[in-house]
């Protein structure tokens, strides 16, 4: 591509997001009230290259879980809310084939439990995917030589119509549901995986088609400003936020809503840090509100940890079922 082209291009890119801030912010964050993104802090682990995935700790105070990308060993890594910490932990027995996401589930006997979505696809090629799941380490466990997790339990499962690119993970934080979400699709599918099959080989279920984050251009690189690249539900279960390379869209549901019946109403689109390859959200379990990270490094820049903290919370909950 001539670069008077790509100018135009990045010119067309910038005034969209423009755009979003000025006509989509205003409608849609009335009611609950967020700060813009602060810059928490750079990454100073250099082997996380490409940030993936991020997940709050149930167990550790303003500590998260990430990991990188496809092709990597099969590690996650932890670092607190500045971005900072260069511990690691091994997973035995997987391999990260193309992991995607990361979320958690806190269960009735107290303990933390770490997912991995396995779901990438590029190419649309994989007959499966799969789902893992850990007990999260504890602090002592920090500071063993040989820090590797062993103890994993997997779920391999197939989608009822063709093989898709995902990146979104959810886990419902009441019934310890998992839902997955395509990523390229205009209108992008939601996906049941039944939770109880841990060790099994099952199909997940198609549960509905999800109306935002879709593009009226044909221009491809617009188009992929709207692919979704990852979810989080908060830990008490009455918040989703689901982002794409462009915006971070919020929910306010009910703990005892189910993800679909929550994601079947119009999203708020709330303040986020417009990120080169932007992948990662999580809600944080000890403050008010959700980080951000991207997978990859501007040229000049390293990668940052972002912060989008809740100042209100002033909006009408629909009853659930």
């Amino acid at each position: 591509m001539r670069s008077r082209n790509k100018g135009a291009l990045l010119f067309i890119l910038l005034f969209l997001w423009g755009c979003r801030s000025i006509f989509i912010y205003d409608h849609l964050v009335e009611g609950t009230k967020f700060s813009n993104p602060k810059d928490q802090g750079v990454l100073n682990n250099l082997e996380i290259k490409e940030a993936s995935g991020l997940v709050a700790s149930n167990y550790n105070s303003n500590l998260f879980w990430t990991h990188n990308d496809s092709g990597d060993l099969p590690r996650i890594f932890l670092i607190n809310n500045s971005g900072k910490g260069k511990v690691e932990f091994f997973l035995k027995g997987i391999k990260n084939r193309d992991w995607e996401d990361m979320g958690s589930f806190l269960d009735e006997a107290g303990k933390s439990w770490i997912y991995i979505a396995d779901i990438g696809d590029n190419d649309k090629k994989y007959p499966s995917y799969f789902i893992h799941r850990f007990e999260e380490p504890r602090f002592e466990e920090f500071l063993a030589p040989n820090r590797i997790i062993s103890t994993i339990e997997s779920i391999e499962f197939s989608l009822p119509d063709e093989s898709r690119d995902m990146e979104t993970l959810l886990i419902d934080q009441r019934t310890s549901d998992i839902f997955v979400v395509s990523k390229r699709e205009k209108y992008k599918i939601l996906y049941k995986i039944p939770s109880k099959t841990w060790g099994t080989k099952v199909e997940a279920e198609k549960i509905k088609t999800l109306k935002f984050s879709t593009s009226n251009s044909s221009i491809s690189l617009i188009e992929k400003l709207y692919f979704l690249t990852g979810g989080s539900v908060s830990s008490q279960n009455n918040e989703i936020a689901l982002r794409n390379y462009l915006e971070v869209y919020y929910w306010k549901k009910n703990k005892f809503e189910s993800i679909p019946e929550a994601l079947s109403r119009k999203p708020k689109s709330v303040p986020s840090k417009l990120e080169p390859q932007g992948e990662a959200v999580a809600f944080a379990v000890y403050e008010k509100g959700f980080y951000t990270l991207s997978e990859t490094a501007q040229s000049l820049n390293p990668v940052h940890l972002y912060f989008t903290e809740k100042l209100a919370d002033n909006h009408q909950l629909r009853k659930a079922k």
